[in-house]
């Protein structure tokens, strides 16, 4: 069964513009754009999307989606949920900070996890689900806030060029966070993981790219890629699947962080050419890697692999055909999910803790 969309007045402006543009009224979609990035509307958060899908397993891991019981496991067990703040030279931000109850082979890894527009750290915790899991392997959780201070819409401002490149802004604040949470907490340094949704998979994508010696692999859920828009009228564009070819510098000496990507085939939101092109320029980043074609794991799913001559994963795709914009195998006690199998939060963890050190 398809999902329907949430009902967000951002993205309902959203998709007034591409109504527009197809309709050849484009002051009617510069409007719709302005609206949408700049919060003359106002978010609903409380709505959430989900549809039918039977459990799978890949690679001999179950990605089921959770249950209310599951969801209060860690908190149950000792768990602590967190508020910090962090300042830099670039900007301060609060975050929420999930520390496992027990660990005791020490701490295996930091997850920094980053929320969409219109939602919070703590609807983003609920939605992914991500918590149980970390308290399951011993890892710590992460979720920066941004707030409607720093965007109307709450958006990680990942179309702004001052936002897309290394020591300044955004990723300068959200690796200054990761450093000083996996320092306090003794995180093994090739064991930190960045994951966004959205704007946030957006703003993930961009980490990967210019703080790879801080993030060893990433998470890209219904996201785009880095410098895909120099500003709120070209993100539209991109968003649609017509981005700029680059806007971001990567040092080849300094490489690229492992990426994994998750996409809906049925966004319309940001299109599903987002992620093939997140897929495909990976290929230029490992150029010694191998293409596979997994066979077919579920109805559903393609999944896609470049793989090292050492048998080390350094990216894959998910295209999940029937999934909109939304968490796949998410919460419903969250926003923008969707309650299908797989579980990209199962299968971002299980990426980030196989397939390479």
């Amino acid at each position: 069964m398809k999902d329907s969309f949430m009902k967000s007045p951002f993205f309902d402006a959203m998709r007034r513009a591409t109504e527009a543009t197809r309709g050849g009224d484009l002051d009617g979609a510069t409007r719709a754009i302005h609206e949408a990035f700049s919060g003359t509307v106002a978010p609903n958060s409380n709505d959430a999307i989900a549809r039918g899908f039977d459990g799978a397993t890949i690679d001999g891991v179950a990605y089921s989606s959770p249950d209310s019981e599951t969801r209060q496991k860690a908190a149950a067990g000792g768990a602590s949920m967190l508020t910090q703040t962090y300042s830099g030279a670039a900007g301060s931000r609060d975050y929420r900070l999930f520390l496992p109850s027990q660990t005791p082979d020490g701490v295996r890894g930091l997850i920094l996890m980053l929320h969409g527009c219109t939602q919070n750290p703590d609807d983003f915790s609920l939605g992914t689900a991500m918590n149980d899991i970390a308290e399951r392997e011993g890892l710590i959780v992460v979720y920066p806030e941004q707030t409607t201070t720093h965007n109307a819409n709450g958006c990680w401002n990942w179309f702004e060029p001052a936002n897309q490149r290394r020591g300044e802004g955004e990723p300068a604040i959200l690796a200054g966070i990761a450093q000083q949470v996996a320092q306090a907490n003794n995180v093994p340094g090739h064991a930190v993981f960045a994951v966004g949704l959205s704007a946030g998979g957006a703003m993930a994508a961009i980490l990967g790219a210019v703080y790879s010696d801080v993030f060893n692999a990433v998470g890209v859920h219904s996201g785009l890629p880095a410098g895909a828009a120099r500003d709120a009228a070209t993100a539209f564009a991109a968003m649609s699947g017509h981005g700029v070819e680059t806007a971001v510098f990567v040092d080849p000496a300094a490489g690229h962080a492992r990426m994994m990507i998750v996409h809906g085939g049925q966004d319309t939101t940001v299109v599903p050419s987002n992620g093939v092109r997140l897929f495909d320029a990976m290929t230029s980043v490992f150029p010694k890697a191998t293409l596979h074609n997994d066979p077919t794991v579920e109805a559903g799913l393609m999944r896609r692999r470049l793989v090292e001559p050492d048998g080390k994963t350094v990216a894959e795709h998910w295209e999940v055909a029937d999934l909109g914009h939304a968490w796949a195998g998410g919460s419903p006690a969250g926003t923008f999910t969707s309650a299908s199998n797989p579980n990209a939060s199962e299968g971002f963890v299980h990426f980030f803790l196989t397939s390479g050190a």
